[in-house]
């Protein structure tokens, strides 16, 4: 089997072409800001299922948490299991309208990852083989539009509902592994891990931004933030057509000095075909570690994204205006650490060079020391420390975030003709955990005690413990001898193109 490839080599020091070119302002720095978008909207629409389903199914006697003392007319004194009293709005009149059952209003958050596995999978397949811009748009476009139909499914049926979820979450995971490999082509070897962070901080201010905006939205009705969300990614989708590109030969925007700087990166190889090593590839040791690691690192996010909203409703005792608002403050943690990240990743690149194995191992292993304490401490605190449960989740969020920063952009180290291909593998098999963690925490979460969630804590450092072994003794940043730029083949000129005016 073969597939299309281009790929990058670190710059040398004898090649001629400007040895730096100013972000703002450039084409590069367009692509990122279309990456961050995407990843945002795509995160929002993922994460908003866990808070927005508090409000979509109507109450149900046999899942009452608490038992008012007595009614005042629109108002209760609830007597809550951390102690005290509390006198507000009845909350069994902020319910939907939805009869699910509590084992279907778990488990349907996690639904989309149904769809999101199988297709991210084949669609590195499609990055590496077919035009990235054209999957990337597609999967915007499309998904936004299914998550539009999605409160009409769900007022027929569950079922229909979980169809339409499946189909969106398979719609947009076709866009993942082509807006990672795109960044081969737009972004320099000394910019890669920079930008990349950038990128994916999208996902954390998706979750920042989401719950605040969807809570506010769903005091008008429930299915206002799916129309919402759903048209502003479809939008944005048909917007990208003009922004996003392939090539720099195709881009009619992009200055000479840029293509100049951009071919001293990623030097684009006279090699269009090459044969997938898949044995070689499947059984190398950076692969498996890099998919298992980002299997383990993935379920503590994917766990927090989905069920955040529902711990801190149930665990943590708070309303749902309190839930839409502060579900988003562990995300902020992870958007402070994004400007760590982005502030030192260029740095990192560009004083230790393309052999990275022993600094990104001790910063991850440092990462998911703290990670691992910051749960600790959520698991010993009381659920009326609220402030330091919060707290606690916004470092966790961080120090998570940072460890992703370390060991993802290791592929394009190892493995850059195949880097479609690996991330959309390895981002099917982690996002195995979206629709499984829902299941466990169904099992482990009966009446919503603090106790119970501690279970589910427990399995975070579970997970966590794995990624740091897994990544710590098997990762590498080293040029694989499979791919095939470990042997380049002589360089293709390429006329610069005018700057426009």
């Amino acid at each position: 089997m073969k597939i299309s490839s281009k790929s990058w080599t670190l710059p040398r020091l004898s090649q001629s072409g400007p040895t730096a070119h100013r972000l703002f302002g450039s084409v590069r720095l367009t692509y990122a800001l279309c990456a961050f978008i995407s990843t945002a909207l795509l995160a929002g629409m993922r994460n908003m299922l866990g808070m927005i389903i508090l409000k979509m199914v109507m109450v149900r006697s046999e899942d009452l948490l608490e038992i008012p003392a007595h009614r005042m007319g629109s108002n209760v004194t609830v007597t809550r299991r951390c102690g005290g009293s509390r006198l507000g709005p009845d909350p069994l009149s902020q319910t939907g309208d939805l009869p699910w059952t509590r084992n279907q209003e778990m488990t349907f958050p996690g639904i989309i990852y149904y769809g999101y596995v199988v297709s991210i999978s084949l669609s590195g397949y499609l990055a590496d083989r077919c035009s990235s811009k054209k999957l990337f748009i597609l999967s915007l476009i499309l998904s936004g539009f299914a998550y539009i139909l999605l409160p009409l499914m769900a007022h027929l049926s569950f079922e229909a509902a979980a169809v339409d979820l499946v189909v969106c979450g398979i719609l947009a995971g076709c866009g993942n592994p082509a807006l990672y490999k795109l960044f081969v082509t737009w972004a320099h070897p000394t910019e890669r891990t920079a930008l990349l962070s950038f990128a994916y901080s999208g996902l954390l201010m998706g979750s920042v931004v989401v719950y605040p905006v969807a809570g506010y939205l769903s005091e008008f009705s429930w299915e206002v933030p799916f129309y919402v969300v759903g048209a502003v990614t479809l939008l944005f989708g048909i917007a990208c057509i003009w922004l996003i590109y392939d090539t720099t030969e195709q881009h009619p925007r992009i200055s000479d000095t840029e293509v100049e700087y951009l071919k001293q990166g990623p030097l684009v190889q006279a090699q269009q075909v090459a044969n997938i090593p898949w044995r070689s590839l499947l059984s190398s040791l950076p692969t498996i570690a890099f998919v298992l690691t980002h299997m383990f690192h993935t379920y503590t996010f994917l766990v927090l994204s989905l069920e955040m909203p529902r711990f801190m409703r149930e665990a943590m005792e708070l309303d749902m205006r309190e839930v839409g608002l502060l579900s988003s403050a562990p995300f902020l943690g992870g958007l402070c650490s994004k400007v760590v990240c982005f502030m030192g990743a260029s740095y990192v690149d560009r004083q230790v060079g393309p052999n990275q194995n022993c600094i990104r191992r001790l910063l991850y292993g440092i990462c998911g020391i703290l990670t691992t304490s910051f749960i600790g401490v959520i698991i010993l605190a009381d659920c009326d420390e609220k402030i330091l449960v919060l707290l606690m989740f916004s470092f966790l969020m961080a120090s998570t975030d940072m460890g992703f920063s370390g060991y993802w952009p290791t592929l394009l180290y190892f493995a850059p003709s195949f880097a479609g291909l690996i991330s959309g593998l390895a981002n099917g098999m982690a996002h195995l955990s979206g629709f499984l963690s829902p299941h466990l925490v169904a099992s482990l979460v009966h009446t919503g005690t603090k106790s119970e969630w501690n279970m589910v804590l427990i399995t975070l450092i579970a997970s966590n413990t794995m990624a740091v072994l897994v990544f710590g003794f098997c990762s590498s940043t080293n040029l694989q001898s499979w791919d095939p730029r470990k042997t380049p083949e002589p360089t293709v000129s390429t006329p610069a193109k005018e700057t426009n005016r």
